[in-house]
Order: structure tokens, then sequence, then C-alpha cells
């Protein structure tokens, strides 16, 4: 079956859409702060890369509760696989795109924490990691749009 495929589509409890909809929240405003925080380094002549590397840890730690929430057994994508098994390989891109944030965000951590780098060389490759953070977020919401019709607002 493929995702054009006419099939009623399962249901998500409650509870679990209250989840989903606190996680995508969540990365909304982390993309939100870190572009903010990003702007505000920006503007000054030299901009200290200890508090790049601060916005860079909150992110991180942002992405990992999403990860781990979305990657559980329990998780959203795996609820999705099993009740509505074709859309398998849309999920299966975004546990990919889950293991690349990662090593984006932790290889840009340990280059902010190197006095020799252009802090902002650095910003700009953050916000080009912000950009690609609030993709997978609007990927994840179609997903779950085209698995589940919900109703979810766009929040941006």
């Amino acid at each position: 079956m493929t995702d054009g495929d006419t099939q009623d589509p399962p249901t998500l409890n409650e509870a679990t859409e209250r989840a989903y909809r606190a996680r995508r929240e969540a990365l909304h405003a982390a993309v939100s702060d870190l572009d903010q925080r990003l702007n505000e380094l920006e503007a000054r002549a030299d901009p200290p890369a200890d508090e790049l590397e601060a916005a860079l840890e909150q992110l991180l730690g942002t992405l990992e509760r999403h990860i781990a929430e979305s990657e559980d057994r329990d998780g959203l994508l795996a609820q999705v696989v099993d009740e509505a098994p074709w859309f398998g390989p849309r999920a299966e891109r975004l546990r990919a795109e889950h293991a690349e944030l990662l090593e984006a965000t932790n290889e840009l951590l340990g280059r902010a924490g190197d006095a020799r780098e252009d802090v902002p060389a650095l910003i700009e490759e953050t916000r080009r990691l912000g950009a690609r953070v609030d993709a997978h977020r609007h990927a994840g919401t179609t997903l779950l749009l085209d698995a589940y019709s919900l109703d979810v607002s766009a929040g941006d």
C-alpha cells in the first residue's frame, strides 16, 4: 500500500495527541529561541563562543528529548508504523534525520568550544541547523496529518 491508497486513517488517542503537540511546540520553541539568541550574537562585534555553545546545548537537550520520546518502542513513530505500515519509509526518514541532527549539533558544539573557530561562521552554520530542525518538525507533522488526519495548528 502507498500513501495515496485510500484507507481509513488510524486514530490517535487523546493523551498521545497531547504529547505529540507538546513535543512539536517544544521543537518550535527551541528553534525560535535559537534564532533569537543567534540574532543577539550576530548584533555583537565580537560574539562570545560560550554563548553560542550554550544555545547549542539547549537545542541538543530539546532534540534528545524529542528523539527519545519519538523513537521509544511505544513512541509515535512506532505507533504510526504499527497502525499504518505504508508510512514506514517516511517514519524511517525521520529516524535517520534524528541521527543526522544529533551529529550536526554535537559537531557544532565541539567546534564552538574550540577558541580557534570563527564564531560568526559557526553562527551561520547553527542557523542552517535550526532550519533543518524546523524542516524536520514540519515533516513529522505532515506524516501525522497524513496518517491520523490530525487538526494540528501551524504554530508558527
